[in-house]
């Protein structure tokens, strides 16, 4: 299947000029050898490759057998075959290339769109110009073109266009103000290409020297403000390149480049301001916002710490995953199943990691081709924004809606009658979700939905359930593709085990992986504490050996040994036990052993970020322990709450100025309800809402006036 075409380049060519030769160069020594610059493999094609490059042919002559015509029309006839051209192609970006004249028609004929609202859509989807020689304020020459247009009229010249290009032509003059108008509201990049050589027209009649000089001199070529070059030729070659590594073309081309580049996020921008203008567009995008996946993202890969290089990269080539990023199938079970994809594994082995690399390389794919969005959402049991059903529909759908801001016209109805409650109906939103994903205008939507498993019970049962019924329907949408991470816990094998699913830990690949991070891990170790290399072989083998495929046990033994000197590393390695539940007890043992430690303060520190709805900042778990109140400076307050929180090994960490858990295996570990949990979550859940109505002054204030 060939890679989607990703822009449109159109090539418009100047006075009395045709599509057959204004772009092709011809070796002067050798008439045989031609070089077409938009259509050589190796010319403008290498350079955009993905790009459909077109040249436009329109009447143009004026001198033998010319048409009765003149700029405007010519520009308005531009317009109609553009858009008709284009219109099956909606979403494609328009680069517009003029040499001379071609550049006046391209500026008569946006001028003219911009005034028929039926070319709307037509000028937003215009992400570049590029004019080679064009003379906006006309020439000096034209009065010569005039006077022979004039003598050749008994074989059938026309004065129509030559009379309109006298320089600083009053007509021309204001067509030139209300384009730089129309190109700073619309903020079009343009790229203007003037001449440094003289063009000796008399040559071609055999009389050089008779009519020499510059066509269009630069303060006509080139409009004030906007990108400028110049170009080491005459007027007749600014079309014109000899090859790959002419000078002239390794210019025009990487301004070609450059817009090629930008173009999906000029056409998105202009279609988000567009839409925004709107104030029911903006109040809706208000309401609908509830958390931004992108920033959760960054702040998870934060958290997780980076990706060891070469890890993750296999997934790309599973056969599971290439189905479901696959093109259409044919109706059935098998296609309805790689539909969804199930990534799962026990905690620690990496799914969020998976998750964030999947993210991040797909955004970048999709990005530069067309056709494909991705959406995705990293569930979070500590934060009540982010383990409901509710919270990971509105995440998709703000993605969605902020790629393609024309989806917004599935949702506005619907808003304006219920407002903001629309968005917490899951049943609403499922229902406005998929009205998004069905939109073919806007391509196939994939979407990425990390540790379901951290959902609250019902809202996984409510996912799960919409899940099962989406893609086990015999009217399947082929425009939607979800990838699941989530440990193989509860009710989520029942529903997903009959979807195509990878379990890491039965790829070899995983392993491999493991030891990546181990030898990245160790080496960063043997740097700072200086192991030999007999220590830092033997720190390496223990640690492959008691891994157990589980990257989080490798983290955190691996920041056992960072305080432990080179001579005692190999031994306390050993002492470390397998397993994350036997890891966390050995180090919630140490810190609540620990000399000086205080037993109820991590107790309390523990409790509180674990069962906490939204993380905690230093601050204000300083007071909900009654933590160094006395310090009245709350710079030291909060460093001497750093200082406690270190004392808890590990377990919790500073994100920012929030305190997080390390991990979801730790509140596993920590909150239950059997006498084997460091932690009753019913308990600390009282004694943390104790602490609230304790140390809020307008409650405490209500309560003291209610008691007297």
């Amino acid at each position: 299947m060939g890679r989607p075409r990703l822009s449109s380049i159109i090539a418009v060519h100047g006075l009395g000029s045709d599509v057959d030769w204004s772009w092709t160069w011809r070796d002067p020594h050798n008439p045989e050898k031609r070089v077409h610059w938009l259509r050589d493999r190796d010319m403008l094609p290498a350079k955009v490759p993905n790009s459909r490059i077109l040249v436009y042919n329109y009447e143009s002559r004026w001198d033998v057998d010319a048409g009765k015509t003149r700029l405007q029309l010519c520009g308005e006839e531009l317009v109609h075959s553009v858009d008709s051209l284009c219109r099956g192609a909606s979403d494609r970006p328009i680069i517009l290339v003029g040499h001379s004249l071609g550049g006046n028609v391209i500026v008569h004929g946006l001028l003219y769109a911009n005034c028929e609202d039926r070319y709307s859509l037509l000028l937003d989807r215009i992400v570049g110009l590029v004019f080679l020689g064009t003379p906006f304020r006309g020439s000096k020459w034209q009065p010569f073109l005039d006077s022979i247009a004039k003598l050749m009229q008994p074989v059938g010249s026309h004065r129509g266009i030559t009379r309109e290009l006298g320089f600083d032509e009053p007509v021309l003059l204001d067509k030139l103000h209300q384009f730089c108008r129309l190109r700073n509201r619309l903020s079009t990049p343009v790229s203007c290409f003037s001449e440094l050589h003289e063009t000796d027209y008399g040559r071609r009649f055999q009389i050089p020297g008779v009519a020499k000089g510059i066509v269009v001199e630069e303060a006509s070529a080139c409009i004030p403000g906007l990108d400028r070059h110049a170009l080491q030729a005459n007027h007749l070659q600014m079309n014109k390149y000899c090859g790959p590594t002419d000078r002239a073309f390794l210019i025009v081309s990487a301004e070609i480049s450059k817009m090629c580049a930008n173009a999906k996020d000029i056409v998105r921008r202009r279609q988000h301001h567009a839409l925004t203008e709107k104030p029911e567009a903006r109040l809706c995008l208000r309401d609908l916002f509830l958390a931004d996946p992108l920033e959760d993202k960054k702040a998870l890969k934060r958290k997780k710490g980076n990706r060891a290089p070469g890890t993750c990269e296999w997934v790309l080539g599973t056969e599971e995953l290439t189905a479901w990023l696959g093109s259409e199938q044919p109706a059935g079970p098998a296609s309805q199943a790689s539909h969804l994809l199930w990534l799962h594994g026990y905690p620690g082995i990496g799914k969020s990691t998976m998750a964030i690399f999947l993210a991040e390389e797909l955004s970048k794919a999709f990005a530069a081709t067309d056709g494909n969005t991705l959406a995705y959402f990293f569930c979070d049991s500590g934060s009540e924004k982010r383990k409901t059903a509710t919270s990971v529909i509105r995440g998709l759908l703000l993605q969605l809606v902020q790629q393609h801001p024309q989806l917004l016209d599935h949702l506005l109805p619907k808003y304006e009658e219920r407002g903001a409650q629309l968005f917490e109906s899951f049943d609403a939103l499922w229902t406005l979700f998929m009205a998004a994903v069905e939109d073919k205008k806007t391509g196939r939507k994939y979407c990425i939905i990390d540790a379901l498993d951290e959902c609250d019970e019902e809202s996984r049962k409510t996912l799960l359930q919409q899940f099962r019924e989406t893609f086990h329907s015999q009217n399947v949408t082929s425009n939607l593709r979800i990838l699941v991470t989530s440990r193989p816990c509860d009710d989520i094998p029942e529903y997903l085990g009959k979807f195509a699913n990878i379990d890491l830990a039965s790829f070899s690949e995983t392993k491999q992986d493991v030891d990546r991070c181990i030898k990245e891990r160790v080496e960063d170790l043997a740097r700072t504490k200086h192991y030999t290399d007999k220590v830092k072989e033997q720190i390496r083998d223990i640690l492959r050996e008691k891994a157990q495929g589980t990257f989080l046990w490798v983290g955190l033994a691996c920041e056992e040994l960072k305080d432990v000197p080179s001579k005692d590393a190999v031994q306390v390695l050993k002492d470390v036990p397998k397993g994350l539940h036997s890891l966390y007890e050995r180090l919630l043992d140490t810190a609540l052993g620990r000399k000086g430690a205080r037993a109820d303060v991590v107790r309390r520190i523990l409790s509180f970020v674990a069962v906490c709805r939204e993380p905690l900042s230093l601050a204000e778990l300083s007071e909900a322990c009654q933590l160094h109140q006395e310090e009245e400076d709350m710079d030291t307050r909060i460093q001497f709450m750093r200082d406690e929180i270190a004392s808890c090994r590990f377990m919790v960490i500073i994100q920012g100025e929030k305190v997080l858990l390390l991990h979801q295996s730790v509140r596993d570990f920590l909150v239950g309800t059997g006498p084997g949990y460091f932690i009753d979550k019913h308990k600390a859940h009282a004694d943390l809402a104790y602490r609230c109505f304790g140390i809020g002054p307008i409650m405490h204030a209500w309560l003291s006036a209610d008691l007297r």
